[in-house]
């Protein structure tokens, strides 16, 4: 467990790699720069004002090693308020064990992720389990038994896929896969083929929500605009046995009665807006009573025609999210909570519910 002084000053603790990882506040050739992208061709380009507005990553866009960076971006943490660290075991008693069990009932799976635990830190950066698993050993407590295990962290997508292959083999997982997925950034381990081809980890790199496209290089606050519910917006350091809200309300809001369900989300692509108001119809299917106001004001700002706004792999993303939101026999219900929510969910569910046939 940290010590007293580190609870007061979490970035102590949490200091920023010095491997040369570029991130959001640093200077590129005396320019501020913005965060980082990974082009079409694979490659990880530095973002600065004149890209905030192009529609896709600069192919032609600088490396690091095509400016003279200045390391004085803050750390990951150093925005958030000390009060935003708790001790995880006080606000989630049996976190910790139940973590363990997840990973200790999961074979050579479970004992990779502990090693992607270890050596991750080992190399200077920095590792949260984040998500559903959290939220709900938060408010159910370690029954809920967590089976999704979806990190956030320092390192970059390019390099924690090759971390992740080249350790895997190392740990005699060699017919396991390592993928990333360039229109979101995640990166995951999958079962081989002749399984059933799910994943058993997914990363991000905490992200940053300036631009047209995924990017990422930011901090635990700059993360929490990319999550689509502050509930969901918990990260969990097993190694610390540390829990941090770096959005000050997503304890509050999760064990608040009714719950509270409500958005920081400011990422600008059409297609993620679409995404996370079906996040949002899902979650008030979960929890009918929560109070929805605050969604309804973030809905409020989309524009009506926001499903004429998405192209073709936003549909796809867009219809593989509904599959997995909403029962086949809770159409009427979603087309009500799409009402409530504003008319650009209205639209967005009314399209998809024609193509359902409802």
């Amino acid at each position: 467990m940290p010590d007293e002084n580190d609870m007061k000053e979490p970035s102590r603790m949490y200091r920023r790699a010095e491997d040369g990882t570029p991130v959001r506040g640093d200077l590129a050739d005396g320019e501020p720069l913005l965060g980082m992208a990974v082009t079409e061709g694979r490659r990880e380009v530095l973002l600065r004002e004149r890209d905030r507005e192009a529609p896709e990553p600069p192919e032609d866009g600088p490396g690091r090693a095509d400016l003279l960076i200045e390391f004085q971006g803050p750390g990951p943490v150093d925005a958030c308020l000390p009060q935003a660290f708790r001790p995880a075991e006080e606000e989630a008693p049996g976190i910790g064990d139940a973590v363990d069990g997840c990973l200790d009932g999961s074979g050579a799976e479970g004992a990779f992720i502990r090693l992607l635990m270890k050596r991750l830190p080992e190399r200077g950066h920095h590792l949260w389990l984040i998500g559903g698993a959290v939220r709900d050993l938060v408010d159910v407590g370690p029954e809920a038994a967590p089976n999704d295990l979806d990190f956030a962290g320092t390192l970059p997508p390019l390099e924690m896929r090759q971390a992740i292959d080249d350790w895997s083999v190392d740990f005699g997982l060699g017919d396991y896969e390592a993928r990333m997925s360039r229109p979101s950034l995640v990166v995951h381990l999958s079962r081989p083929e002749q399984g059933d081809g799910s994943r058993i980890l997914e990363y991000k790199a905490l992200a940053v929500t300036d631009f047209l496209f995924p990017a990422y290089g930011g901090s635990l606050t700059d993360d929490v605009a990319s999550r689509d519910l502050t509930v969901n917006s918990l990260y969990y350091d097993h190694g610390r046995r540390l829990l941090a809200d770096p959005s000050g309300e997503g304890i509050a809001h999760l064990r608040a009665r009714p719950r509270v369900l409500a958005s920081r989300n400011a990422e600008r692509p059409a297609g993620r807006s679409a995404l996370v108001l079906l996040r949002f119809v899902k979650f008030t299917f979960r929890y009918p009573d929560a109070d929805i106001t605050h969604l309804r004001e973030w809905a409020a700002e989309l524009p009506a025609d926001l499903p004429d706004r998405l192209d073709e792999s936003d549909w796809r993303a867009v219809r593989h999210s509904w599959r997995g939101c909403v029962p086949h026999d809770g159409l009427r219900r979603a087309v009500e909570i799409a009402g409530l929510l504003g008319p650009a969910a209205g639209a967005l569910v009314d399209r998809l519910t024609e193509e359902a046939g409802a």
